[in-house]
């Protein structure tokens, strides 16, 4: 019994070499998608792979996605050929629109599929999306090809659902480079038919197009409206400026109105009605010295200068007061004349 476990076991595992190196060949049902390739290297991709991706990579337009490229390398007619039939999602990662991040857990999936589905495979590259930015390598990108796929047959695929467009880099004289073309491939007498892949992208280039649209209308509108509250705080502040200077100008009016009202009131304003400039005389007083002849005191003048009653504005007052004034200074008189 134990004899006849291992024959089969011993068959399986030839089976299993046989299987492996009959798929280890380079494909000869191909389609050029690109320009043809003049450096060593040529990439082909399974057709269903090549399916399975763009399923994949369809609806992630909002984050970065990607995944692991499966498959194996075959020398041949002097070129390096590198043949992806597999790809495993990189699930488990971290990502934002512009950067993807493989952690410990999308490794440890990634290994355990291989494990199931591609065991006599090894990883030939990663594949990752840009929504909307499109086909290039960015810093990040570079890093992380440089660190994690520096073997000389790894490619990176980077793919825009978006813009429709997608385009593979390779390592030339190591560099990385980017590959001008690439072959889709099938089973030798099986139709090779990517059109309706294409169809579908178009189909979800039409809806990301208007969603495109909208947000370049939206863009548009807010950039106007940002413009216009630009100029209408620089005309507000203008008009502060314009009102703070007219407040400057009638403060200062009024201080100079204000001196001169005082100007008026110390120099005497009754003498400020039309009348020529008067001096106004206070009149004589007796003052007695010790039982003598009384000294006559010399009456204070007070003379208004001429140039201030003309710059000054009339001031009218009411006939009363004035009849008042005249009144008081009428009696004084008098007063003065029956004390003589």
């Amino acid at each position: 019994m134990a004899k006849k476990k291992n024959v089969k076991n011993t068959k399986k595992k030839v089976k299993q070499t046989a299987s492996a190196i009959n798929k280890k060949v380079l494909p000869q049902n191909i389609l050029l998608i690109g320009e043809r390739v003049e450096e060593n290297k040529n990439i082909y991709i399974l057709q269903k792979t090549y399916k399975d991706i763009h399923k994949f990579t369809k609806n992630k337009t909002t984050n970065e996605s990607g995944g692991m490229l499966i498959g194996y390398v075959v020398e041949e007619f002097g070129k390096t050929n590198i043949v992806i039939n597999g790809f495993i999602e990189a699930k488990y990662c971290e990502a934002t629109p512009t950067t993807l991040k493989f952690t410990h857990e999308t490794w440890e999936h990634v290994h355990d599929e291989m494990e199931k589905k591609y065991p006599d495979e090894k990883i030939v590259g990663w594949i990752h999306t840009h929504p909307d930015f499109g086909i290039f390598l960015s810093e990040y990108d570079v890093f992380i090809h440089k660190n994690f796929f520096n073997e000389d047959y790894q490619v990176a695929y980077v793919v825009d659902a978006i813009q429709n467009i997608e385009g593979f880099y390779f390592w030339i004289d190591g560099n990385i480079e980017r590959c001008k073309g690439f072959y889709v491939y099938n089973k030798t007498g099986a139709k090779i038919d990517v059109n309706n892949e294409k169809d579908q992208l178009d189909e979800g280039k039409v809806h990301s197009s208007r969603f495109s649209v909208f947000k370049n209308v939206l863009l548009g509108a807010m950039s106007l409206l940002i413009v216009f509250l630009f100029f209408s705080n620089m005309s507000q502040n203008e008009e502060m400026e314009r009102l703070k200077k007219q407040q400057k100008e009638q403060q200062r009016q009024l201080e100079e109105q204000q001196m001169l009202f005082d100007m008026l009131v110390y120099y005497g304003m009754p003498q400020y009605y039309g009348e020529e400039p008067q001096t106004i005389v206070i009149p004589q007083q007796s003052i007695p010295n010790n039982g003598s002849t009384p000294v006559e005191q010399k009456n204070p003048v007070f003379e208004v200068k001429p140039e201030v009653q003309q710059t000054s504005p009339p001031v009218k007052m009411e006939d009363d007061f004035q009849e008042n004034i005249d009144t008081a200074v009428t009696e004084e008189g008098e007063a003065a004349t029956d004390g003589e």
